[in-house]
């Protein structure tokens, strides 16, 4: 099928829109991204990177060797306290995040009204853009392909080759954080994970790398200031290394909104507008909803796996997770977007239809320990059964 002759200036319309757009990622991300991606956004945890086969993160889990403390003027030292006496052992592991490639064809009618047709290609064009963040943001809270928006059944995606589900390209998920999807081995069958690698860091080995699980003590939300100032002070421990946000159902949300106005000595004005702009400020963190997250078994991270349906209650630590998109496009561009083209404006072959295809490459990654992240969960009640 011969391409129209209009189709170099339509592929010329259509690589403006790209560019313009993927050049400034943030604002597609802010009007696109629902929680999760426009507070990636709003946080500065976008990041650009160079094309790789993966990201690596330098982790920290130890001092090194111990210091000598000592009298000054003394001659003689002592045995083992000595720093070349004493144990040295390195401090620096890497946690590896393997990159994951997405692409899809944005279509154009073959036939087209004459005229300056710039805005009706920047408006298809941008409905592409939200739709990939759309979807982006459905795989990471619920590690399903394919933009469902199904709630209650997240799947774990593990930034591990091992994983299936990984290999075959979906990029981490919110539940992977707390809990790894890889099987347990044979002793194991307790649901406990932390002999298992998570992006190449063992969390026996570093106790770091491990989530903060808060037990609960109600299965309803009868307990949840308590629990939930618990947890937040749990997984505190530097100005960095502490959650910023809380993440949790609607009914969650809305079941908080109940107990702080019933609770809480506070002016009508206030209590009316709590809650206006979908957040609530509380012991230090940012508590917000998704309408990706919903009552599943797949919640129920600790001690058991999948065992009891509980609400999520997620506290995450955006100075530590991080979405790293890689830069596409010419090398000697000053300002290099995220959406690679691929090839010129193609003309379909089974339809009277053009299409221009485009690849973007993404990874969610954790530069910092997991310890600073917290579920809430307990050895017998699984975690938050009922919004009673």
């Amino acid at each position: 099928m011969a391409i129209p002759s209009y189709a170099q200036s339509l592929d010329t319309m259509v690589t403006t829109a790209l560019e313009t757009m993927s050049k400034d990622p943030i604002n597609a991300l802010t009007e696109s991204g629902e929680k999760f991606l426009k507070a990636a956004a709003t946080n500065g945890r976008v990041f650009v990177v160079n094309d790789a086969e993966s990201v690596r993160h330098p982790i920290l889990y130890g001092h090194g060797e111990d210091s000598s403390l000592y009298v000054p003027d003394t001659v003689s030292g002592t045995a083992d306290v000595n720093n070349l006496g004493a144990a040295a052992s390195e401090i620096l592991t890497q946690a590896i995040f393997f990159m994951q490639a997405g692409t899809r064809n944005i279509n154009f009618p073959q036939s087209q009204p004459a005229g300056n047709l710039i805005d009706y290609v920047s408006t298809v064009v941008r409905a592409n853009m939200m739709k990939i963040f759309n979807e982006e943001e459905i795989l990471f809270a619920q590690g399903i392909a394919g933009g469902s928006s199904v709630p209650g059944s997240p799947v774990a995606k593990d930034p591990m080759t091992t994983d299936a589900s990984y290999s075959a390209g979906y990029p981490m998920s919110l539940r992977a954080i707390f809990q790894s999807s890889s099987a347990p081995t044979s002793i194991e069958t307790d649901g406990n994970t932390t002999n298992e690698s998570f992006a190449n860091v063992k969390t026996d080995d570093i106790a770091k790398w491990q989530p903060t699980y808060q037990a609960t003590t109600s299965a309803t939300h009868a307990t949840l200031f308590a629990d939930l100032q618990s947890a937040i002070l749990s997984a505190s421990f530097s100005e960095v290394e502490r959650p910023t946000h809380v993440y949790m159902a609607l009914g969650s949300f809305e079941k908080m909104l109940s107990l702080l106005r019933a609770s809480a000595a506070l002016p009508d004005p206030v209590q009316v507008d709590m809650g206006k702009e979908g957040t609530i400020p509380f012991g230090g963190v940012t508590l917000d909803w998704s309408r990706y997250m919903d009552k599943g078994s797949a919640w129920d991270v600790f001690p058991d796996e999948d065992t009891t349906a509980t609400y999520p209650i997620l506290g995450i630590n955006w100075n530590s997770l991080r979405l790293n998109t890689v830069r596409a496009g010419s090398p000697g561009s000053d300002n290099l977007g995220f959406i690679r083209q691929l090839g010129d404006m193609q003309a379909h072959p089974l339809k009277t239809n053009l299409f221009k295809r485009i690849e973007w490459k993404r990874q969610w990654s954790i530069d910092n320990g997991r310890r600073s992240f917290f579920s809430l969960g307990d050895a017998t009640a699984a975690g938050y059964t009922s919004i009673a």
